[in-house]
């Protein structure tokens, strides 16, 4: 198994991509620390995980606020001894026109989907660098690549922001045998793409069907990819078969 005994902090755990991965992970031999703020889902995946044969435990809370990111990185080695592989998953999207954006949903926005990444790989990559080896993974979007369309400003920037965090940390982190890579997923059918067909409907005044086939259309395919589509290129990313690559995102729509 390509991740035998490995130790995997996985934020945005609870469902979509971050579930899949947990479970992949699993399937691999890993042991995971699932993070997010639904306790209540955390706890149904770690239940997966252990009929799985795999160790799990849960740590909630909120990924864009320091001080409980400190806690958690602290928490989980108190757990399992130590963090093998960092998965940054957790994100959420914004529906704000750029004319009256609201502060409180930029900062959101930017605080879970970059600012978070960052909180965690501070709090962890010096433990890495101790011993020579790490992996981390960080989920961006390709939206970071290509635009999606109006009203998502915040969610945009914060995933080039996402591209930039990448690439610096794999330069720095290179010399200590620790990969930094990133997936850009296009439209995957999560609960949080759900919720945004719906907003767009209601805002746009169209059927949510409509909506759907514009998401459809985004990815080349013109499908909306289902988040265990996505569980193959991260688990490559973060094993050992993939110690020569680093600072690198792979588009997955």
């Amino acid at each position: 198994m390509r991740l035998s005994d490995k130790v995997v902090l996985l934020t945005g755990a609870s469902r979509g991509m971050g579930r899949a991965i947990a479970l992949g992970c699993a399937r691999e031999g890993a042991d995971l620390a699932l993070v997010a703020r639904n306790q209540t889902l955390l706890e149904q995946v770690a239940g997966e995980i252990r009929a799985l044969g795999r160790r799990a435990a849960v740590f909630p809370g909120d990924v864009s606020d320091p001080a409980r990111v400190k806690e958690i990185v602290k928490e989980v080695r108190a757990e399992f001894g130590r963090i093998d592989i960092l998965v940054n998953n957790a994100g959420v999207l914004d529906n704000e026109p750029i004319a009256g954006h609201r502060d409180e949903v930029w900062n959101r926005v930017m605080g879970i989907n970059l600012f978070a990444p960052f909180y965690f790989v501070r709090e962890v990559i010096g433990e890495m660098m101790e011993r020579r080896s790490g992996r981390i993974l960080i989920m961006a979007s390709t939206s970071a690549k290509i635009p999606i369309g109006p009203n998502r400003a915040a969610y945009v920037a914060s995933k080039h922001g996402v591209l930039g965090l990448i690439r610096e940390v794999a330069l720095e982190a290179a010399p200590f045998n620790i990969t930094v890579n990133g997936i850009c997923p296009g439209a995957v059918l999560t609960d949080m793409v759900r919720d945004s067909i719906r907003l767009m409907a209601r805002d746009l005044g169209k059927s949510e069907e409509e909506m759907e086939r514009v998401w459809r259309d985004r990815n080349p395919q013109k499908r909306l990819l289902e988040p265990e589509e996505v569980v193959p290129q991260a688990l490559l990313l973060i094993s050992d078969e993939a110690a020569g690559i680093t600072g690198q995102t792979v588009n997955i729509n």
